[in-house]
């Protein structure tokens, strides 16, 4: 299994924005002057059937789920897996989550797109998830860079994130890496994998995994989201790396990470059924600007 190596990003500085920024849902006044306010939506879309029906269903077996070392093994396989949405546990105390979403008219360089270009404005990542993202800031910012690619705008960098997940206030630090480490080295043209590490962002450690696979189909593509929890790695950062709570709130307490996978399941497929409505037209829109 591959293990994450620290980026030029997670040394830098945590952005003055995390402590300065107000954080609340929706949108104001400053906000709706945007340019691409005509995308905003004051609540996410109804999640797609498939999600409603897992949730209900409860705990998958666990020899339905799998971990990261057989991410790329299970995903690069033809078909669909018996969990393409659900959440089980496993015997090591792995937390497994699964989530398909249909996406019709989308490609995976669109996501692409959108990961090196959203991170660095809260108001764009709330285009993601209105009822749920509060904030978002990168270390590095490179969204105005025309001399990297899509990918080089957000592979190595660490987007910081404040949302609810299922109900409870998450800051959270996600660590994207190239997915060729994880060994997804032949990824077919229109397609794409990204993957992270997830932890929290007040603290130099993680949690978990992310892989998102963008598998193309007759209609456009799919997602297939894959997170991996119970995987604890510690971070040799600098002080001024690791994000205090903003003035007023809290630290928050270690996640218990059931809840959270179970939280993760509606939330991922919120978002991205809610995002892939119109991410061609915005891409159509931005694509090229900073």
């Amino acid at each position: 299994m591959a293990t994450y190596e620290i980026s030029g990003a997670d040394l830098s500085p945590v952005p003055p924005t995390y402590q300065a920024e107000p954080r609340y849902l929706g949108y104001r006044e400053a906000d709706r002057a945007k340019p691409y306010a005509s995308f905003f939506s004051e609540r996410t879309l109804p999640v797609q059937p498939q999600v409603n029906e897992a949730l209900l269903a409860g705990m998958a077996p666990t020899e339905y789920g799998y971990g990261p070392s057989d991410a790329v093994r299970m995903l690069t396989r033809p078909g669909h897996h018996a969990m393409e949405t659900g959440w089980t546990t496993l015997d090591d105390g792995t937390v497994a989550v699964s989530i398909l979403t249909d996406m019709p008219g989308v490609t995976g360089e669109m996501w692409d797109w959108w990961m090196g270009w959203h991170s660095s404005e809260s108001a764009r990542y709330k285009l993601w998830h209105p009822d749920a993202h509060q904030f978002s800031a990168v270390g590095q910012p490179r969204s105005g860079d025309r001399d990297l690619t899509d990918k080089q705008r957000y592979i190595g960098n660490v987007s910081y994130v404040d949302e609810y997940v299922g109900g409870h206030l998450v800051p959270l630090a996600i660590r994207f890496m190239d997915p060729a480490r994880m060994g997804f080295d032949d990824i077919p043209v229109g397609e794409t994998v990204i993957v992270g590490r997830v932890g929290p962002s007040i603290a130099p450690v993680a949690f978990g995994w992310i892989v998102h696979q963008v598998r193309a189909t007759e209609s456009g593509s799919e997602m297939r989201s894959r997170f991996f929890l119970n995987y604890p790695q510690q971070f040799d950062l600098p002080p001024a790396s690791v994000a205090q709570p903003p003035a007023g709130r809290a630290p928050a307490g270690p996640p218990n990470l059931e809840q959270l996978g179970v939280g993760l399941l509606h939330h991922c497929a919120a978002e991205m059924n809610h995002l892939a409505t119109f991410l061609p037209d915005l891409r159509e829109a931005f694509d090229g600007t900073p």
